[in-house]
């Protein structure tokens, strides 16, 4: 059986991890939260169930999209109470900051929260102990590239392989975002901007190579990546970040899409992370 994961990182436009110590002010209606809706219909669209790991620094807008996704049985998991990266926190405030979060998710929305997924995939070993002690089945933030700011790793090594991507010890799940060799490394083709901002007739050839030869596919977004509406003015931004802010918005959706019918056009069957956890 091959299978394929759809799942987003509910957060504000200005989590993005480049401004970060940047003096940016906060305006509500370029936050874009709501553009999550149309990334919802899309998966409805297919009667896909997917995965929303969310912040809780997010409910205050997303909070009736994140509704109307449970009432269409998608899975509600965690993302943290901010996007304040674990990799800057010790061990304790860790887990002072995923307990107090996952309350408030439960108590929003009376739903059992299993997963996790950390931002900017910073995770480490001793954080996937904390996730097991406080209730959580997986984990999906072992991104494993050199390239990505604040990301951790877990050590894999004593998990039993269930598949390309899933892996399992003592009952908990490390899920994680799938790679492509490409040149003299490996390329990230799980989404977010490493799908977004390279034009589709070049990036099509990997994501088609790794589905082609993988039994496992996950893919991740963010709702300001697939948003319509124009980019706010924003200073003290290099030119590269202004880049990576705007390019492939208006197009996503459609990537996205075509990623679903390859994916169904080649057998795999899609689960939410909860629901595959639950039952491997």
């Amino acid at each position: 059986m091959k299978y394929a994961f759809m799942t987003m990182d509910v957060e504000s436009f200005y989590d993005i991890e480049c401004f970060k110590g940047k003096k940016i002010e906060y305006k509500e209606e370029y936050s874009e939260e709501e553009s999550m809706k149309g990334y919802i219909d899309l998966l409805d669209k297919y009667n896909i169930k997917g995965t929303f790991f969310t912040l809780c620094s997010s409910l205050k807008l997303a909070k009736p999209y994140l509704i109307k996704a449970i009432e269409n049985g998608h899975e509600l998991a965690l993302h943290g109470y901010d996007h304040e990266s674990p990799l800057s926190m010790n061990e304790k405030t860790f887990e002072e900051n995923i307990v107090k979060s996952k309350n408030i998710l439960e108590q929003e929305f009376h739903t059992e929260i299993k997963g996790y997924r950390a931002p900017c995939f910073g995770i480490l070993d001793s954080y996937i102990e904390v996730l097991k002690r406080n209730g959580f089945t997986y984990d999906s933030s072992s991104l494993n590239f050199h390239l990505a700011i604040n990301s951790g790793k877990v050590d894999l090594e004593s998990y039993e392989r269930l598949n390309r991507l899933c892996f399992k010890k003592d009952n908990f799940f490390e899920i994680t975002p799938n790679r492509v060799r490409a040149y003299s490394g490996h390329l990230p083709v799980s989404g977010g901007g490493y799908i977004r901002l390279v034009p589709w007739f070049v990036i099509k050839y990997y994501i088609k190579k790794c589905i082609r030869h993988t039994d496992c596919y996950m893919f991740y977004v963010h709702p300001y990546e697939v948003s319509k509406n124009k980019v706010p003015k924003l200073k003290n931004l290099k030119f590269v970040e202004w880049l990576f802010i705007r390019i492939g918005r208006k197009s996503y959706l459609r990537k996205i899409e075509k990623i679903i019918k390859y994916l169904k056009k080649k057998g795999f069957e899609f689960k939410s992370l909860g629901e595959y956890a639950k039952e491997a």
